[in-house]
């Protein structure tokens, strides 16, 4: 992890904010933004796929959870929302991400992600990180059999608004349920437009955030309202 440095600059922050039932922000969701020399601004889900085959994403998720302890400094009552390669689960990852933990820090994984790095591994890593106090997010479950669902028991479920449907709302009852049988929270994200939001509300969704509610900011300071 000694190669940090390499990659700080140009890499800048976007901030995405969810809202609970009384409009009050209860998540920021925080995007990694790299600028590079000749294929311009990428965003995570441009770069993730293939920082993710090299040791690139590991330096990259760290880089930008020291981004958190500096947000977190300045505004300890703020959730923060970062979404972390399962590769940050490996011996001796997991041990450095264990220390950077805070009670304001919610710690995202994809579903698929896990169960490529392993369900034991995975599994292993995130009950050493909860032991330890972690806050954990999973999301991408939409794509996965309720088979391999049922393995994780994190503390909230990140569902997307884009993937529902008329023909596949009916899911939502069914992610309803199983998280009210495992205790599990449900939060919604990429939200492009408000129809059917009350759908989700009536199965227990709580935190709503997307576009259709607010624009990604450059500046934390700026999204919360504060002056710099």
């Amino acid at each position: 992890m000694g190669k940090t440095a390499t990659v700080k600059r140009p890499v800048s922050y976007c901030y995405i904010p969810y809202f609970d039932g009384d409009g009050r922000t209860e998540f920021i969701e925080v995007w990694q933004v790299l600028e590079d020399e000749v294929l311009g601004v990428l965003y995570p889900w441009q770069y993730v796929p293939a920082a993710q085959t090299s040791s690139r994403i590991e330096t990259l998720n760290f880089l930008a959870l020291t981004q958190f302890e500096e947000d977190s400094e300045k505004y300890p009552n703020v959730k923060f929302i970062y979404k972390i390669s399962s590769r940050l689960l490996a011996e001796g990852n997991v041990h450095r991400l264990a220390g950077m933990l805070k009670d304001n820090l919610v710690l995202c994984f994809d579903i698929f992600q896990l169960e490529a790095f392993g369900e034991r591994n995975s599994r292993l890593g995130l009950n050493f990180l909860k032991k330890r106090g972690a806050h954990i997010m999973i999301e991408g479950i939409e794509r996965a059999p309720m088979d391999v669902i049922a393995k994780y028991e994190p503390e909230y479920f990140l569902l997307d608004y884009r993937y529902y449907n008329q023909s596949n709302f009916s899911l939502l009852s069914i992610f309803s349920g199983l998280a009210k049988q495992k205790g599990i929270k449900l939060a919604l994200g990429n939200v492009v437009n408000k129809n059917n939001v009350e759908l989700f509300e009536k199965e227990g969704v709580a935190v709503i955030g997307g576009s259709a509610y607010a624009k990604p900011k450059k500046k934390l300071e700026t999204l919360l309202g504060k002056a710099e």
